[in-house]
């Protein structure tokens, strides 16, 4: 019995390993050639692929992998973007050819609980706009509606076709001083979101306004330099040079031009007063502010409450589907909040039918941020599961208000 059984197992395993040598490289050949398809699918042309990204230096954490056609017509890269209101990452496939050009792009994957605002890059055609682009992007815009995730989009992008220059296995492209100076806008003015062409004239090159009002940015001529101006919606301006060094104090010419240009934009002053009013029985001197960051923030007072002296700050963010919020908070002289509010908060329970697990607004959500400062904020009390985008952006809000806050203390000292 041993024996015949001995016998079945020597046969059954000879049999197996006859199998798989025989399937084996049938199974690898299919997933090789399923991995193949998604790298043929961004190269025309492409056939086989070698993985380099192990060999290459200074690769960021967005990018995952970088393969080379082994027929030399270029490079397919996997790399992904995120935001503060996905889940998890967005994935892009890349296919640059031999001469720098992008030749293919396409979004392989979006990120959970992100996709309804991603899906809009696509509807959009957005991706189809870095056809033919080298690595300085030079007429690459953001994509309307959807500005957080094409700006994510588009700095992937940036990052991948970088490695790829850095080293030395394309040509980078080269970018005017007028493109580096508005993709500065991004981290000097981080307020200013979804901007819109305005009216450019004198030196001004090009004129862009923030759909939230938050402020103003220009690219403007001085001499044979060119600089990028913002002016915020409480009329303070700074200038920066191509390096993005703040260069204000030496080019008041430049801060008088933009600060005419911008002179005719909303002010939120009279609608913050009133707030104020409603929410804090007993205000008196109320006083407008002008403060010098670039946030969500338009629009800032002071006012007393006896001896007391309190200060109130206007945020405007987008919210769910894009959708304007106005929050509003007080925040005491010690640098705690004594007061938030908005006109909507835009979570309310038919916003997020789809999301089973949001259950609404709780109650209390207002009183949740009073006591808080600067100092103990974490994010924690804004953000409600179920309704991510548009609690990040009341968390967001909050920073901005922390961070006007600080400003106003900073200038006091």
């Amino acid at each position: 019995t041993f024996a015949i059984l001995l016998v079945i197992l020597v046969v059954f395993g000879a049999a197996m390993f006859a199998l798989n040598l025989y399937t084996g490289p049938i199974i690898e050949a299919n997933n090789a050639g399923a991995a193949n398809d998604r790298l043929n699918a961004v190269m025309p042309g492409g056939a086989a692929y070698e993985d380099i990204t192990a060999t290459l230096n200074d690769v960021p954490a967005s990018v995952k992998e970088i393969h080379k056609e082994t027929a030399g017509l270029g490079y397919v890269i996997i790399c992904t973007a995120e935001t503060d209101f996905s889940d998890s990452p967005m994935e892009i496939i890349i296919g640059v050819s031999a001469d720098g050009k992008i030749c293919g792009i396409k979004i392989d994957s979006y990120g959970a609980g992100s996709s309804n605002w991603n899906n809009k890059l696509d509807a959009a055609n957005y991706p189809a706009t870095y056809i033919g682009q080298d690595s300085a992007l030079a007429d690459v815009g953001l994509a309307a509606g959807v500005t957080v995730s094409s700006t994510a989009f588009k700095n992937a992008v940036s990052e991948a076709m970088s490695v790829l220059a850095a080293n030395n296995m394309i040509t980078a492209g080269t970018k005017s001083d007028a493109q580096i100076l508005e993709e500065l806008i991004s981290t000097v003015a981080p307020g200013f979101t979804k901007l819109v062409d305005a009216t450019a004239s004198g030196n001004i090159q090009k004129a862009l306004k923030a759909e939230n009002d938050t402020g103003f940015a220009y690219i403007i001529t001085s001499g044979d330099a060119t600089y990028l101006a913002v002016v915020n919606a409480m009329g303070a301006c700074k200038v920066y040079d191509i390096e993005g060094k703040d260069v204000t104090a030496d080019n008041a010419a430049v801060v008088t031009e933009a600060k005419a240009a911008a002179a005719g934009q909303t002010s939120y002053v009279s609608a913050l007063t009133d707030k104020v009013g409603n929410m804090m029985e007993g205000a008196t001197d109320i006083t407008a502010l002008e403060l010098d960051t670039f946030n969500t923030i338009v629009a800032a007072v002071s006012f007393k409450i006896e001896d007391a002296t309190y200060y109130a700050f206007y945020s405007r963010i987008n919210g769910w589907d894009s959708r304007m919020m106005d929050i509003f908070f007080v925040i005491d002289a010690n640098g705690a909040i004594a007061k938030m509010d908005a006109k909507e908060f835009v979570f309310e329970v038919h916003d997020f039918e789809e999301y089973g697990g949001f259950q609404g607004m709780p109650n209390g959500y207002n009183d949740g941020f009073i006591g808080i400062t600067g100092e103990s904020w974490t994010g924690d009390a804004a953000i409600i599961a179920g309704a991510t985008f548009s609690t990040n952006a009341v968390k967001q809000s909050t920073t901005d208000a922390f961070a006007a806050f600080n400003s106003i203390k900073g200038g006091e000292q």
